[in-house]
Formats: structure tokens, C-alpha cells, sequence
């Protein structure tokens, strides 16, 4: 059955709807990826085919692994939506910590639903700009242009520039108390975090972790997780786990003064709009790359962590950030069809439930599935943001409650959980160590981009060896 299929296109719908709801859900548990889900869905994928088949077929279908790649997609873009309230409200961390992100820092100030509604509003407008372009974009990266082919060549020039970009703009402004450190001393602090956690980085992905015997759980034997899960409790231990673990030391949001029922909304203005997919397209088709190393790389002066009064500053932050992050799925989707190549868990996850689909279908030919994923994402975006909108409106008690001990508390011991479940003996020794190193950066006054060395560094050392 075609794409255009009436059968096929309903079952895209119900998928799409169902993988808003499971994204929107998994987006309010604090430290929970989107990748964290793609993993579970791959590790069982028989039984995601059986039970997406039994969907299509009740449709007169019988493509489950498009049903299955709707249900990723949306579920993607309904996470990053439903993510700006736990990342509000969850997390925020104890008044001896240097640097605090700005919608904690917003939301400690009273004015968390300001932060909300930017960040939704700003994940919209991502989705709605990169679906706009997606195919013109294809067709410049890959046939009949092929700029990709000509990037490729550079690749490692280009991963190690955007590495230096990340480390200078490190001293390009003062933050709060580390204002009586030099630009220099703030460069080495990050240099010293990057490197740290790129030598982590690198023993995760270049180390053959079944190479030596362990005791480990039972259904984690003879190699059953891949190589590359190992990604999960690092990440968890390096931005995840540590926000939570410095949250227990906070008030409660309700010991902090709410101003008023008045948001402060971002207006955007047409640079934000071509920051926002520039960053995106940067986050969609290159290695490495995350929303807040797009927003740096694109935006160097404006920084995650401004003058405590500057609301206009962390707003404009907050938008930008989203909208890279929901702009830069979408792109993702397209290298995933154009140059096959998975940006995000989410896309390896799609790569595989699609496997031969995509093999054989060249690009462009296999423009009409990409689009119709792209629609998936589309009304997943509208659907998750009138959702946050609704919420939004009645934050009060769902503020109390998320901003809660308990829900941290919660929340830590169900990510631990769910990637040792995953990850076995290895995964814990792994999150461990990105533990200890993902509470540093906000005590010692360095941004969390930083630690994105676990990327970077093992890309260009790959791409060099490789020249």
C-alpha cells in the first residue's frame, strides 16, 4: 500500500495520536528522555510490529512499521512540549549553586508560567518553520544538490570549530558570582569540564563493555543490550540526575512569591525565527550537536544564565532553546531519509522499525513517508501545545505539586531504575561516574553545554581517524 493510502493515512492518525499521549505523559517525568522510551519500544520491537500490526490491520493495513514510526514521531515533538513544565518546575536547585538555568530561575521568581508558555509557544514555532522547509532542505542536502556530500568532507574541521566556539563563548559574559573571575579562568573551567567529560564520552562509545564477565541482571545476558544504550544512564547522569539531586537542597516553590496572574510572553521577531531553524538544521543534520550548543554556536552573546532581572533575556532563551530543540527533530527526520543517517535515538529507533522501507526507497522517492512523518510531528506539536496551554492556565496546584520533594525524590528513582532495567551492572557504573561529573558545572559556575565534550571529543577523534 502507497503512503497515500485512505487506510494507511488513518492508521498514521491513530498512531499519531497515541504517540502524542505517550510522549505528553513521558515529558512531565523529570530526567525521562525521549530516548529512554525509543530504547524500551526497540528493545521489544516484536512486540511493538505485533501490537502496531494489530492496529493497522484493524484499519485494513498492514504497515506496522509506519504505524510504529508515526507513534516515535509524534511522541517526540509531544515530549519536547510537555518537557517545558517539568524543566520549570522540577529541578530547581538549592541557593548555593552558581549557575541556574533561566526558567528555574523564572520560576523561583514567580513567573514559571511566563517560562512555560515561551517554551511551548517557541517549540510551535519550530515545528511550524521546519515542516515549512523540510523538503526544500532535503533536496539541498541531499539529491539532486548533495551539499551534505561537501560538508562531509570537512566534517571534522567543522566538529572541532564548533567545539572551540562552545569553549570561547564560555568567557564571552560575566555570570552572577563567577563575575570576579577572568574570561580566561572561566574558559579553563569549561575546557576542564568538556575535556572530563568527553574522555567519559569516549570510553563509552569506543569500549566493547561484554568484553569482561560481570554479575548482571538476568534478562541482560549474552549482549542483549546494544552498544550504543550505554548513551542512556550517561546522559541521565550528566544533566538528568544531577538537576534532581540539587533540587532536594531548594524551597518549596510555594515559600517562593508568585507575582500575580500576568504572563510575560516573547514576541518574536523575524532573527529568532532564522536562528530558530538554523539551529534546528544544525541540531537535525550534524553529529554531536544539541539545542543548547546549536543556541551558543548561533547566538554566542546570548547567554542560558543573564542578569537576574533581565526577564526579556530568559525568555528570549527559553523560546530559542525549544524551538532549535523541535526544530531540529523535524530536520532530523529529514537526514534520516536524505543521508541515512539517525541524528537522535528517536530517528535510530524509527531507522529500525523501517529497515528495508527505507533501504529501498532512494530519496526522493521516499519524500511522500518522510512528509507524512512530518505531519505526524505537526499535529502532534498543535495537539501537545493547546494541551501545555490549557495547563498552563490552572498551574497553580499542578505547580505546587510538580515543584514538591516528592516528585524529585520520585522522579530520580524512577529514571535510576528504568536505565539500570535497561543497562544492567554496566549502565550503573556508567551513571555513576556521570554523576560526579554532572554536579559540577553548576557549582563551580560552568554551563552544562559543556559536558556535550562526551559527543564531541569521540566524534572528531573518529572523523580524524578516519581522514
Amino acid at each position: 500500500m502507497g503512503v497515500g493510502d485512505p487506510s494507511l493515512l488513518l492508521v498514521v492518525l491513530v498512531s499519531s495520536l497515541a504517540g502524542t499521549g505517550a510522549g505528553f505523559l513521558a515529558g512531565l517525568v523529570p530526567g525521562l528522555h525521549m530516548n529512554n522510551l525509543a530504547a524500551l519500544l526497540s528493545a521489544y520491537a516484536g512486540s511493538c510490529i505485533g501490537l502496531f500490526g494489530t492496529l493497522a490491520m484493524a484499519f485494513g493495513s498492514s504497515d506496522a512499521a509506519v504505524a510504529v514510526s508515526s507513534f516515535l514521531s509524534a511522541a517526540l515533538i509531544a515530549h519536547i512540549l510537555s518537557e517545558s513544565v517539568s524543566s520549570t518546575y522540577v529541578g530547581i536547585p538549592s541557593g548555593d549553586v552558581i549557575s541556574v538555568l533561566p526558567a528555574h530561575r523564572l520560576a523561583k521568581s514567580g513567573l514559571g508560567r511566563s517560562a512555560v508558555r515561551a517554551s511551548a509557544d517557541g517549540a510551535l514555532a519550530g515545528v511550524l518553520a521546519s515542516t515549512l522547509v523540510l523538503f526544500p532542505a532535503c533536496l539541498l542536502m541531499g539529491e539532486p544538490v548533495g551539499f551534505y556530500g561537501l560538508l562531509r568532507q570537512g566534517m571534522a574541521a567543522i566538529v572541532m570549530f564548533f567545539s572551540c566556539v562552545l569553549l570561547v563563548s564560555e568567557g564571552a559574559v560575566p555570570v552572577g558570582p563567577s563575575q570576579r573571575h577572568s574570561r580566561v579562568t572561566r574558559v579553563l573551567r569549561g575546557a576542564m569540564m568538556f575535556t572530563a567529560s568527553g574522555l567519559l564520552g569516549g570510553i563509552v562509545l569506543k569500549s566493547n563493555y561484554y568484553s569482561f564477565e560481570m554479575p548482571d541482571l538476568p534478562w541482560l545476558q549474552n549482549g542483549f543490550v546494544p552498544k550504543d544504550s550505554l548513551l542512556l544512564p550517561m546522559f541521565a547522569g550528566l544533566f538528568g540526575i544531577p538537576s534532581l539531586i540539587l533540587s532536594l537542597g531548594s524551597a518549596r516553590l510555594t515559600d517562593f512569591k508568585i507575582r500575580g496572574d500576568c504572563v510575560h510572553l516573547h514576541t518574536p521577531r523575524a532573527k529568532d525565527c532564522v536562528l530558530s531553524l538554523l539551529g534546528g538544521a544544525i541540531v537535525g543534520w550534524m553529529p554531536g550537536m544539541t539545542s543548547g550548543a546549536a543556541a551558543t554556536l548561533c547566538a554566542p552573546t546570548m547567554r542560558e544564565t543573564v542578569h537576574r532581572g533581565d526577564i526579556a533575556s530568559s525568555l528570549r532563551f527559553i523560546w530559542l532553546y525549544s524551538s532549535m530543540s523541535a526544530s531540529g527533530a523535524v530536520f532530523a527526520l529529514g537526514a534520516l531519509f536524505t543521508i541515512l543517517r539517525a541524528r537522535s535515538g528517536t530517528m535510530d529507533a524509527v531507522e529500525m522499525f523501517l529497515g528495508r522501507t527505507l533501504d529501498n526507497s532512494a530519496w526522493p522517492a521516499s519524500g511522500p513517508l518522510m512528509l507524512a512523518l512530518a505531519m505526524s510531528m505537526l499535529l502532534s506539536a498543535l495537539v501537545a501545545h493547546t494541551v501545555v496551554r490549557l495547563l498552563n492556565e490552572r498551574f497553580r496546584g499542578v505547580r505546587d505539586f510538580m515543584g514538591s520533594k516528592v516528585v524529585a525524590l520520585a522522579s530520580l528513582a524512577f529514571v535510576v531504575s528504568l536505565s539500570v532495567a535497561l543497562t544492567g551492572a554496566r549502565g550503573a557504573l556508567v551513571m555513576l561516574a556521570a554523576i560526579s561529573l554532572g554536579l559540577l558545572p553548576p557549582l563551580i559556575g560552568v554551563r552544562r553545554i559543556q559536558l556535550m565534550g562526551c559527543l564531541l571529543i569521540p566524534i572528531a577523534a573518529t572523523l580524524i581517524g578516519s581522514m
